[in-house]
């Protein structure tokens, strides 16, 4: 069963609307945080270019850093600085592209859960959709949380190679109940959260894999729908079998 969520899921992810669906979330912002940083990089090569020629590095306290204003009078440092902020930069663009990529996708929930649905399970019927205060409500608990748990990760910082795991658990519990309250909250089915804690460990392992791929920027960014459509056909599939099991009942009785 899980073979064919994951094959209709893919299948689903490759049509024209879902591929449209998963590059909106990654060019828009690539497009306005790359120019922000693009802007950035050009303001901070004239900065250092004209100090270099006038030997003016007076936005620099020479008097606390004067090892730093003596090594960016040379020309080969400034090629450092920038190759170090091009690369920094890029990665803060694509993570900060991933942040608005999430919010994004979770806007597109409702209609990725409306197609999938419509093409592949249309007599599973919806239920109500949370209300916006206490969707708010709810996802502000989460984040509550989530800040807890990064509290409590920190102290694990100074400890090598467990540190980056432990530091990871927070953003784990956070990447996982944002999505499974996005699928419950816009109505996906009645069974949803029956479903999703029966099957507790298998999400909770499924979710490890997104969260992984997640870490990695170019593919985190264009999975996100992926993750949606899998997850949606999931649910769907298991309340498809709860409607079927129920309907069999009725006619044999």
């Amino acid at each position: 069963m899980h073979e064919m969520t994951l094959t209709k899921a893919t299948k689903d992810f490759f049509s024209q609307k879902f591929l449209f669906m998963s590059l909106t979330p990654f060019i828009i912002p690539i497009l306005v945080l790359g120019a922000i940083f693009l802007y950035g990089s050009n303001e901070l090569f004239v900065l250092l270019r004209d100090g270099s020629v006038s030997g003016d590095f007076s936005y620099i306290n020479e008097s606390e850093y004067p090892t730093f204003a003596y090594l960016l009078s040379f020309s080969v440092v400034h090629w450092i600085v920038m190759t170090l902020f091009v690369l920094l930069g890029s990665f803060g663009v694509v993570l900060f592209s991933l942040v608005i990529a999430v919010i994004t996708v979770g806007l597109l929930t409702p209609l990725i859960v409306k197609n999938v649905r419509e093409k592949n399970y249309s007599h599973v019927k919806p239920a109500k959709a949370d209300s916006i205060i206490f969707s708010l409500w709810h996802i502000f608990k989460i984040f509550m949380k989530f800040l807890l748990l990064l509290l409590c990760s920190l102290p694990f910082l100074f400890i090598p190679l467990f540190n980056f795991m432990v530091f990871q658990l927070p953003f784990f519990y956070l990447f996982y109940r944002l999505m499974m309250y996005d699928l419950v909250s816009v109505g996906i089915s009645d069974d949803a959260e029956k479903i999703i804690k029966e099957n507790r460990v298998y999400l909770l392992i499924v979710m490890g894999i997104f969260f992984l791929l997640s870490l990695i920027p170019l593919l985190g960014l264009l999975l996100q729908v992926f993750f949606v459509v899998y997850l949606s056909h999931f649910i769907l599939s298991k309340s498809q079998a709860i409607v079927s099991t129920s309907n069999n009942k009725i006619e044999n009785i």
